[in-house]
């Protein structure tokens, strides 16, 4: 590496992953399988190792055909005891996220033990203006339902303390400020490397600038291959560039395995740590169900509910739909606990929110949450759309997790789209909203521009799915339809969007490999939505 370490200015992008064996990378990708490339963070301060060995028992029969066999039983062999850990209070998973205040930025980042979570900012490195945060968790009993709150091997994990600390007075807009982020306690401070951001662009600004967005990603531990891996590392490579990263949901496939959402926060850091990454909920963070014997999982003994959206106590099940427990019992907890969104008027956290930058207003639906119109989130889509100042933010952008307009072979998928897009449809084109963004199918695809009512160039939006960032790919084929414009399977990469003025903005799907493969980075296809204003 030539790299000047004194040079502020400087980029340290990561190299892309190199491309596995067929062998390995057809191992790693087989569904289900677990793919450890090193030991997950812990957060207290001793762990044991313990070896056991599976026993299978068989019935003592001599008649192997009527021999009957139980499940396998877990003997204890031996263990090392405890082993008292060092680095608890390391600052891990560093990620930002922008407010309603273009004067401020939110960081959020995860150490061990107790304390008080402090950063230090300002426009020259070291930074010297303190801002002290504060700190949250959740346990087993906060999540809804099995796996994610099951206290073994595998399944439930400490997520350690989990905290934010909010840097206002961010006095020039887009301006390179400097931060780092530690954990006060009796011991000193664990402080983490020093990090930058460019402060925002107000709404109004029409200053060109780009973002990447994308959804359905996970990591490598998900036994997919290397793909996630692959598109984080191309993004990073995209700073000093773009001003932040949209991700629509599906975002660790955690799915009660709560080591996987370190992983995963870990793999983003090189960028979340530079850019706001804002997240919505997919069908992998939220979907619950009942338990086996049709009682509610989220109410506890003192009727509370633990859903954080504050849905009612069985999730979101509508007859048409095909929601069930995708999350593994995490009901939208741990997303709701490491990620705070931009507050707007009648939004729900991380769920559905608004925020502006520059020329775009974006809009975030949650597809996994009721939208009808009696509900609380059409009140606030109709709300927030009515109130857009079209002079300051020409451009709206709705990101939503699950596709309104779709046409792989995936028949119950698609009927979720059709129900949502009766649901919503309308509204979307009272108010001209320019740019739907979805994920959920894994795969890319790109409407027409102006669809409404499966008619093109009719005053909607143009529809993009970009689930491509990770997850297993899909290889579905394609109803016939006269709005399909493009579709590219079995490809991982991300969109960039280009936001070039109040009437034009470009769209380029990007894709992403191996440091070794050829096209890993190639534009494989762009469009530009014109608007006359």
């Amino acid at each position: 590496d030539d790299d000047d370490d004194d040079d502020d200015d400087a980029v340290k992008s990561p190299r892309l992953p190199s491309s596995s064996s067929k062998k390995q990378r057809h191992k790693q990708q087989q569904e289900g399988q677990w793919f450890i490339p090193q030991f997950p963070i812990y957060r207290s301060p001793t762990c044991e190792f313990v070896m056991y060995e599976i026993v299978q028992n068989t019935t003592d029969n001599k008649d192997v055909s009527s021999a009957t066999t139980t499940p396998p039983q877990l003997h204890y062999v031996t263990s090392t005891g405890p082993i008292h850990i060092t680095s608890v209070s390391q600052p891990t998973g560093v990620h930002l996220s922008a407010t309603a205040n273009h004067t401020q930025m939110r960081v959020s980042f995860t150490t061990g033990g107790e304390g008080t979570p402090v950063a230090y900012f300002g426009t020259h490195d070291p930074p010297t203006t303190r801002a002290v945060g504060t700190s949250t968790t959740y346990q087993a009993s906060d999540l809804c339902g099995a796996p994610a709150n099951v206290t073994e091997a595998g399944k439930f994990s400490s997520p350690g303390r989990l905290h934010t600390v909010l840097l206002t007075e961010l006095l020039e807009p887009n301006t390179t400020y400097y931060y780092k982020v530690g954990l006060e306690h009796g011991q000193g401070v664990v402080w983490s490397p020093v990090h930058s951001f460019v402060s925002p662009l107000p709404p109004g600004d029409a200053s060109s600038f780009s973002y990447l967005v994308y959804g359905d990603q996970g990591v490598p531990e998900n036994g997919w291959g290397q793909g996630a891996a692959w598109t984080a590392a191309l993004a990073a490579q995209q700073l000093p560039e773009i001003r932040a990263v949209h991700h629509f949901g599906d975002l660790s496939y955690a799915r009660g395995a709560a080591h996987v959402w370190d992983a995963w926060l870990t793999m983003i850091e090189p960028y979340a740590s530079r850019v706001p990454y804002h997240v919505s909920v997919g069908n992998h963070e939220y979907d619950y169900d009942y338990d086996g014997n049709g009682n509610s999982v989220v109410i506890d003994e003192n009727d509370n509910n633990k859903d954080p959206s504050g849905a009612n106590e069985h999730g979101y099940h509508p007859d048409w739909g095909n929601f069930g427990n995708d999350s593994g019992g995490e009901c939208g907890v741990p997303t709701a606990k490491r990620f705070t969104m931009p507050n707007s008027t009648l939004s729900n956290g991380v769920f559905w929110y608004s925020h502006d930058f520059g020329s775009v207003h974006t809009l975030v639906l949650s597809s996994e949450h009721d939208m009808s119109p009696s509900s609380r989130q059409y009140r606030f889509l109709t709300h927030d759309l009515a109130a857009v100042n079209r002079t300051l933010t020409p451009w709206v952008v709705l990101e939503i997790h699950r596709p309104l307009y779709e046409s792989e072979v995936k028949w119950d998928q698609n009927a979720v789209g059709i129900a949502q897009r009766f649901e919503i449809e309308n509204v979307l084109f009272d108010y001209g909203v320019d740019l739907v963004l979805s994920g959920h199918y894994h795969a890319y695809l790109r409407t027409c521009d102006g669809l409404f009512r499966n008619r093109c160039h009719s005053g909607g939006p143009m529809h993009i799915t970009v689930g491509t960032a990770g997850a297993h790919l899909d290889q579905e084929s394609l109803y016939e339809t006269q709005w399909t414009e493009n579709y590219i399977k079995e490809t991982y990469g991300y969109g960039k969007i280009t936001v070039a003025n109040a009437s034009s903005m470009l769209f380029e799907f990007i894709r992403a490999g191996a440091q070794d493969e050829d096209g890993t980075g190639e534009v494989l296809d762009h469009v530009w939505l014109k608007r006359d204003r």
